[in-house]
């Protein structure tokens, strides 16, 4: 189990290293670090009057070119000498302020958001100065798009934002006629909704080897995930929203695919986001996405188009230019150069980068700017600074232990390997432990080149450790497990058994109560839901009757048909008892929010005296649905009682246009059981003379048992824990007579 825990900074070590590196340059007007400018060609050398999208093209004899859009034409530049770029050649099309560009073998494909379709251009005599438009694509009826993204592995093109199936992602099969392809496909079932932009790629192992996967970014409903294998049959796998999801703009993933960055291009000055905000999700479990947190560059600008080329972040930023951003750590990602193609401010406007392209074998980047135009540049002192920042992958033998037996001592084995030209430094390793008074930091056992064993240390029953691995790489790094470590650890509760207190997967009444409610529609119902963009389909629960606790009975129409309307719902749990002691609260909840003036909202609460006061556990505004885990003790919000509720309550406020939904299912109350402790204190299983001495010793004081917490310290991980019978944290009266009660034996 993996809890948020506190933030922390950048280790100053890596700013160290980024300074051996580190020029800053101000080159005329454009200030950088570790980039510097080959060439610029400005709006008048390119006749255009704003930029757009960019993209390259190497030709067959290894040529490179830029392929550069604007406003009414898409430019072909060459930059195989990047210090002189020749415009070989233009494209034009009706007139607009959206112009995007993928290519497929020799072939580019233009759209943009007026109309004309999409523009096929034959690059193949592109070293000879032709550039030649093939055709114009209208097929299904295709007149505009905003965007359009191309999987070379399998050969299909995609549409999205299109004039067509509600700009919901279309396929068209390359393989057959690049010139001139078929619709093979489009998305039409539960869920389909306008994608602003998407990421496609084949999966070649694991779980989902052989599946061709689209990553569809959804404006205000956040990251769709599309099994889009079966073009006949694309179905979603999962939708993800994230805090303060406004525009979720464009995205791409890490190599390995485990990670999934995203640009939401509207958050940026909104509540609570002051600065640039790149987002990042662990995607190992495509049918439930975490977001697990976030980057920041510092500037104010809005993050728009970022690609990944092995362990570096290429971002297009717009009023902050080019950020070259360092990932061999996902989830702390280190910026190692920059390039501002926007110098005059750093503001929230849409000026500036538009996009950039870092994939050339030359290792040349392009960007095209709105205001400015296309700029060539040179990273290799920005790849040279992200060289020195290696990482390592943890590999763990077997699962970590999520419970842990009083007074043991469970051993975690794992190996390391290099990530991003990372060597581990041989006898490194170290176990972070925190039983309640912080962390403390233990060497762990090197069992041989690139092997550690952790022993976790014995606790009593009833405490939780949470704990994280490190290791240093050759170059000077700390590397983590978890990687943003101790900002989320790793937790174990220390138990004899757990006892279940109170379970419902909702597929019968366990006598969950509605109201008061003051909406007009919405009201909590326990069933089977019919999906929307903006409520569920299926249930959390992977079997069974598909049952769940949701707001509304949606018949399947419109997002908006019987959400919460005008004003607030609430349903709430039957009486459980927690009076033996604090328990873990388990539930899975969806909450979809289109708030148009900020007041709607979704609070879950907690009561310990039968409801008659409520204590909130998260409250939040806005949300993208999705299935999310909630986990929490309830000894963080109140005292246990005998007498327990939880509620969940939706609400839409008095302004027009909202959409609010909620359902909540697998709802799960545990306890942790404590067994009274053995009278075999050193754990021979017989109890003997050696027992006696120790309880003797224990009891007095006398010997090296340290047994007084007073003076000594707490229990834990000394002799004298075993002596605790009663635990309540000494050895005293009471636990001599409940040894001597418990004696067998000699």
């Amino acid at each position: 189990m993996i809890r948020p825990y506190r933030l922390r900074k950048v280790p100053t070590l890596i700013a160290t290293l980024l300074c051996v590196l580190t020029v800053q340059q101000a080159l005329g007007q454009f200030q950088s670090l570790n980039v510097s400018q080959h060439a610029w060609l400005d709006l008048a050398d390119l006749t255009a009057g704003a930029g757009c999208d960019s993209w390259g093209y190497v030709s067959q004899s290894g040529r490179e070119y830029a392929l550069m859009g604007v406003t009414t034409k898409l430019i072909v530049v060459e930059i195989t000498d990047p210090v002189n770029p020749v415009i070989v050649g233009s494209v034009g099309h009706s007139t607009s302020d959206w112009c995007d560009v993928k290519t497929f073998g020799d072939y580019a494909y233009v759209v943009n958001e007026s109309s004309g379709g999409v523009d096929v251009i034959d690059l193949s005599d592109a070293d000879n100065g032709n550039v030649t438009l093939v055709t114009r694509l209208t097929t299904s009826g295709v007149s505009s798009s905003h965007n359009v993204a191309i999987n070379t592995d399998s050969g299909y093109l995609y549409l999205v934002g299109a004039n067509i199936n509600g700009g919901a992602p279309v396929a068209f099969n390359l393989n057959v006629n690049p010139v001139n392809p078929p619709e093979a496909g489009r998305w039409t079932g539960t869920g389909a909704a306008y994608h602003h932009d998407a990421h496609i790629v084949n999966y070649t192992s694991g779980p989902y080897a052989g599946r061709e996967i689209l990553f569809g970014f959804s404006e205000g409903r956040g990251v769709d995930i599309l099994d889009v294998t079966d073009k006949g049959n694309m179905f979603l796998l999962s939708r993800t929203s994230y805090p303060g999801v406004d525009y979720c703009h464009q995205g791409w993933t890490t190599p390995d695919r485990k990670f999934l960055y995203v640009n939401d291009e509207l958050d940026e000055g909104d509540p609570g986001v002051p600065t640039t905000r790149t987002l990042i999700f662990n995607i190992e479990d495509l049918s439930s996405p975490q977001f697990v947190g976030t980057f920041t560059t510092g500037e104010q600008s809005r993050d728009h188009n970022l690609y990944i080329d092995e362990c570096v972040m290429f971002e297009a930023n717009y009023s902050s230019g080019l950020r070259v951003v360092n990932i061999a750590n996902p989830l702390v990602p280190v910026e190692v150069g920059y390039y501002d193609t926007f110098p005059e401010n750093s503001s929230v406007n849409f000026d500036g980068a538009w996009s950039n392209y870092p994939f050339f074998p030359s290792g040349t980047v392009i960007v095209s700017d709105i205001d400015r135009g296309l700029f060539v540049l040179d990273v290799s002192d920005a790849l040279a600074a992200s060289a020195l920042l290696g990482s390592l992958d943890f590999e763990f033998a077997t699962p970590l232990p999520q419970t842990i037996n009083p007074l043991s001592s469970p051993d975690v084995e794992f190996s390391l390997t290099g990530r991003c030209n990372g060597v581990h430094k041989p006898n490194t390793g170290l176990l972070h432990y925190d039983l309640g008074d912080g962390f403390t930091a233990v060497p762990m056992t090197s069992n041989g080149p690139d092997q550690y064993t952790a022993s976790l240390p014995p606790a009593l029953c009833g405490q939780e450790i949470s704990y994280y691995f490190s290791a240093e790489t050759e170059g000077g790094q700390t590397v983590t497990n978890p990687g943003d470590a101790p900002n989320t650890v790793y937790t174990a509760t220390i138990l004899d058994s757990s006892k279940v207190v109170f379970a419902d997967d909702f597929d019968s009444n366990e006598g969950w109560t509605t109201g008061p409610d003051t909406a007009s529609t919405g009201t909590f119902l326990r069933g089977d839901p019919v999906g929307t963009g903006a409520q569920p389909e299926n249930d959390h629960t992977p079997t069974g009757s598909g049952f769940c606790m949701y707001t509304a009975t949606n018949p399947g129409g419109s997002q908006g048909t019987d959400d919460v309307d005008g004003g607030t719902v609430i349903v709430t749990s039957p009486l459980f008892d927690l009076g033996a002691g604090d328990a873990r609260v388990s539930y899975y909840r969806w909450f979809y929010e289109r708030d148009t003036g900020g007041d709607d909202g979704y609070v879950a609460e907690i009561s310990n005296n039968n409801g008659g006061s409520w204590t909130t556990v998260e409250s939040l505004s806005p949300g993208g649905g999705g299935w999310e885990h909630v986990q929490f003790n309830v000894s963080e919000f109140v005292v246990p009682t005998s007498q327990m509720r939880l509620r969940f309550k939706a609400t839409d406020g008095p302004a027009s246009g909202d959409i609010v939904e909620v359902a909540i299912d697998d709802v799960l109350i545990t306890q942790a059981e404590c067994d009274p402790q053995s009278a075999d204190l050193t754990g021979d299983s017989t109890v003997d003379l050696e027992d006696f001495a120790l309880m003797q010793q224990c009891y007095t004081g006398a010997g090296s048992c340290l047994c007084y917490p007073a003076l000594y310290g707490p229990l834990v991980g000394n002799a004298c824990a075993a002596a605790d019978i009663d635990l309540d944290g000494d050895v005293d009266g009471q636990d001599y007579a409940a040894w001597e009660a418990g004696l067998v034996g000699p």
